[in-house]
């Protein structure tokens, strides 16, 4: 689907449907109140994602009119215009309309948000026609919506293209994070970058075993070892060679995690080809950084792997020397991501950025803690920290900050090697994961964003479908939007 600009005044609408997005107890706009008949006996209030239909019976220019709640003003955010422009594209759908206008509430926002808010209506469209269907094999039972304009007498087109840039990377991420493990093999996201460093001019390089060997890459060998996939890594840059800062995005690609000898019970393990969200959401934040043409330099790790349990797999006890020359002692083999993220972020962090993110589906304890809501965050800076709440704020892609009090990293000390992959206290799971790798990145600046809690959701959301999310592309690609400023 694609979002345009319609600069019209709403009279001019001519799309058979024409959605109106109203606070609660906000007067209708004339051209549309003379067809609001039977409001209470539809019961409609104007709550937040409430919805009044009515056709025009050729009485005007459009054939069919949408109402859309927004809510109480006092309460009102950006994301609601998200959630709202989902709900008219869904029900633009369920009507099998090809195209569908969306009327831009102005009289209520300041005129210096007008953009912000266009590019929320944008993204919001454009996230809820997502739609994943590339193994239905009955495809006349399928129906998108071609295009949704956003109707203003306002100059906006500025928000409908960074919307549009925004939505489409996660969209991007969101189908290839989809992919199922017998496709979406180490192999096959390979080949992915390397389709994208094509189109967008970047720079790739993929290291295999041998190469990872030389590197002494031993985290990212061990968890691969029982597995008929090759492990491998992919590095990405954006702007190679240009004198502008540099910043690195890590990403956990466990493209099917089952545990290994620590096998997972095998309720939900199907879920566990999102384990890869990390590293596929690095690759959604290239495509969106590169199309804004951000004035950085921009360097994505990402380590591809398959968990997997057999003869020649790691076991519980193995202690191994990563990267960095730190030995770790390998008490559960399903907790494998801080292990391979331990080598790429030791890489990273000898790229010298200004800072580094990385992402990862890391820790199920996540969910306990802060629920579906909200990705976890530790940081060593508070800079950085800062522009990561502010950018989840403005993308509703919410970070919540823990701690990384020395006590935690106590907990991960081994008897037998320098560290142990898991803390044998059944506490505090998340921070004691972050502590693990906070012990990688030396003196770099440096954001772990724990995201195993919003990588998928499984339950009807506004404008996210179920399956993937592609959580965390618009939130770093914005965090990095700030920090680019900044410089």
């Amino acid at each position: 689907m694609k979002v345009e600009l319609k600069k019209a005044h709403l009279s001019e609408a001519k799309e058979n449907l024409i959605c109106v997005f109203l606070m609660q107890g906000e007067e209708p706009p004339y051209d549309v109140k003379r067809f609001l008949h039977d409001v209470k006996k539809q019961r409609y209030e104007g709550k937040l994602l409430q919805t009044y239909s009515a056709d025009t019976r050729n009485d005007a220019k459009f054939k069919h009119l949408l109402i859309v709640g927004l809510g109480k003003k006092e309460e009102f955010r950006a994301d609601f215009l998200r959630r709202a422009a989902g709900v008219a594209v869904r029900y633009a759908a369920s009507r099998k309309e090809n195209e569908v206008a969306m009327h831009l509430p102005s009289n209520f926002i300041a005129r210096n948000e007008l953009l912000g808010m266009v590019q929320a209506m944008a993204e919001g469209a454009l996230l809820a026609s997502y739609k994943f269907n590339e193994y239905k094999t009955k495809k006349e039972d399928l129906f998108d919506v071609v295009k949704a304009h956003i109707v203003s007498e306002e100059d906006v087109a500025e928000g409908v293209r960074l919307g549009t840039i925004y939505a489409e990377s996660q969209n991007y991420s969101r189908r290839l994070d989809e992919q199922p493990a017998n496709v979406a093999t180490p192999r096959m996201v390979a080949e992915a970058a390397k389709r994208l460093a094509r189109e967008y001019s970047l720079s790739i390089s993929v290291f295999g075993r041998d190469r990872l060997r030389k590197m002494k890459a031993n985290g990212i060998l061990a968890v691969s070892m029982g597995s008929a996939h090759e492990p491998l890594l992919i590095r990405l840059e954006y702007n190679r060679g240009k004198h502008y800062p540099l910043y690195c995005i890590v990403g956990k690609g466990v493209c099917f995690d089952s545990g290994g000898i620590s096998i997972k019970p095998s309720a939900n393990m199907h879920e566990m080809k999102y384990d890869k969200s990390g590293a596929i959401n690095t690759l959604g934040i290239f495509m969106a950084v590169a199309q804004l043409k951000l004035p950085i330099r921009l360097v994505g790790l990402m380590p591809m792997v398959e968990n997997m349990p057999s003869g020649t797999a790691q076991k519980p006890g193995d202690i191994i020397t990563a990267y960095n020359g730190k030995t770790i002692e390998v008490l559960n083999t399903d907790a494998e991501g801080r292990l391979i993220l331990a080598d790429a972020l030791a890489l990273g962090a000898e790229e010298k950025p200004e800072c580094m993110i990385d992402m990862a589906t890391l820790t199920g304890a996540m969910v306990v803690s802060l629920g579906r809501h909200a990705i976890g965050m530790f940081s060593n800076d508070d800079a950085l920290s800062d522009a990561l709440i502010v950018a989840g704020e403005a993308t509703h892609e919410r970070v919540w900050r823990l701690p990384l009090w020395p006590e935690y990293g106590e907990l991960m000390k081994s008897d037998f090697a320098d560290m142990k992959n898991i803390s044998e206290v059944p506490e505090a799971g998340s921070i004691t994961a972050a502590a693990f790798l906070k012990e990688f990145v030396g003196e770099t600046k440096w954001a772990h964003l724990d995201i195993a809690a919003v990588d998928m959701v499984k339950w009807p959301h506004p404008y996210l479908d179920k399956g993937a999310t592609g959580i965390g592309v618009r939130l770093v690609t914005a965090a990095l939007v700030s920090l680019a400023k900044k410089k």
